[in-house]
């Protein structure tokens, strides 16, 4: 397990604005929207790993997938974009998009801490409730409008487990689902859980070792639990308990139902090249465009890094086109729609600059995302399985420098320190904004 510290460390290494026309029946977008609508709000489907802080310093049934799968080419072929654009001055999430970004306390009322998961309606946000750093121990659903939180139920450890630690949580239709694994011991080894999502207790599904054991990402059903392995390949087993069954090769989870492939390239570098439904095996070609890495598609949108520059598309190859001269390549796409970039510098004493860049591609709006301090900032993503709607910061927390002579030739070694807030949480939750927006 990490450290804070550890974690903080690594981590701080670190138009076409039309609206789209109706999805025509029986296409991709058309079946996982309808799909969408009926999971009330979810919007979340970028390739991305959950993380936990980082700083900056200045239901359906899962179905076998086989060969026999519709293959839709892509539509459009777009020449690399050389428009360059200058990017505005930027303003606060909050003004751009009023209602998104709220507050929310830190903290539950037994001193537990919070960590928020993801949003799961416009004023309801999913977190976990630790009793310790990275120590999950309950759900809770907190209703930003009502000022609320409301217990869903307890995430036990497995009896005779040391060293077990709750990973990220899933939202279904029905239920909320989470793995378990402990990752300070040699063993490879992972379990399942469930949750009704009206609350209740919670029941392992099932345990796998081995490959089966390196979870990428999890999804749930009606009957399934459903996941993939980092090495490729998209596994389920019944909420009921049985065997795993592969029902996909080499593919990656995105957020069920959909899942990636990826063309061959350097690690971390990839680019997408399809995406796949699991339910009906529709497979859709993505390409990519010319010396782009890293591209990233989720339902109706790509982003890829070209040149050092952001460049978005729209899964078909149309809306091609590079993000303003100035923003750094996105990190995180939230919710399948909105990724966060690097804002362009500037004096933080004697302007507005965030710390995050968000961009919805929809609208073509920009928001801020916190306030960078002439020391930097920090802010945190939620913690779920499907990419996240959601980000957030303590606005209260404080960034220092800190350097101290480590040599008797006068070397330095400076590092940033934080202290102060952990009283209360502003959070961007993106399904707060609406599509028009």
């Amino acid at each position: 397990m990490r450290s804070e510290e550890d974690l903080v460390r690594t981590l701080r290494a670190a138009a076409d604005q039309a609206a789209r026309p109706p999805a025509a029946p029986g296409s991709l977008a058309h079946a996982v929207a309808a799909r969408r609508r009926a999971r009330r709000f979810r919007q979340r489907a970028q390739v991305a790993l959950a993380a936990a802080a980082v700083v900056i310093v200045a239901g359906g049934t899962a179905t076998v997938l086989s060969g026999g799968g519709g293959q839709v080419q892509p539509a459009v072929t777009v020449d690399e974009p050389t428009v360059k654009k200058v990017f505005p001055q930027v303003k606060p999430a909050g003004e751009v998009w009023p209602g998104a970004v709220v507050k929310m306390p830190a903290k539950a009322a037994d001193g537990w801490k919070y960590r928020p998961v993801t949003g799961i309606s416009p004023t309801e946000v999913l977190v976990t409730a630790e009793s310790s750093f990275e120590k999950a121990g309950r759900l809770e659903v907190y209703d930003t409008s009502a000022g609320t939180a409301r217990v869903v139920g307890e995430m036990p450890a497995p009896e005779g487990v040391k060293g077990y630690f709750s990973q990220a949580v899933e939202v279904g239709e029905k239920y909320y689902a989470w793995y378990g694994e402990t990752p300070n011991n040699s063993d490879k080894w992972a379990d399942f859980w469930i949750m009704p999502r009206e609350g209740g207790k919670a029941r392992q599904v099932g345990e796998v070792t081995g490959d089966l054991s390196r979870v990428e990402r999890i999804g749930v059903t009606d009957d399934h639990l459903v996941w993939s392995v980092h090495q490729g390949g998209v596994y389920r087993i019944p909420l009921t308990g049985g065997a795993p069954e592969k029902i996909a090769d080499d593919l990656h989870l995105t957020s069920w139902p959909l899942a990636a492939g990826y063309a061959p390239g350097e690690r971390g570098k990839k680019n997408q090249n399809r995406v796949v439904n699991l339910e009906t095996g529709q497979s859709t070609a993505i390409e990519a465009p010319p010396g782009a890495t890293n591209l990233t598609c989720a339902i109706e949108w790509c982003f890829g890094v070209q040149r050092d520059r952001t460049v978005r598309q729209r899964i078909d190859g149309s809306g091609r086109e590079p993000l303003p001269d100035g923003l750094g390549p996105y990190r995180e796409v939230l919710g399948g729609r909105f990724p966060l970039l690097s804002p362009p510098g500037g004096d933080p004493a004697k302007q507005y600059i965030p710390v995050k860049t968000v961009y919805d591609p929809t609208t073509g709006l920009f928001g801020g995302a916190h306030r960078r301090s002439p020391e930097g900032g920090s802010y945190g993503f939620g913690t779920s399985s499907s990419p996240t709607t959601i980000m957030y910061w303590d606005e209260d927390k404080k960034q220092r420098r800190v350097c101290r002579t480590t040599s008797p030739s006068g070397a330095t070694s400076c590092e940033t320190k934080e202290s102060g807030g952990g009283k209360e949480f502003t959070v961007l939750n993106t399904l707060a904004i609406r599509s028009g927006s």
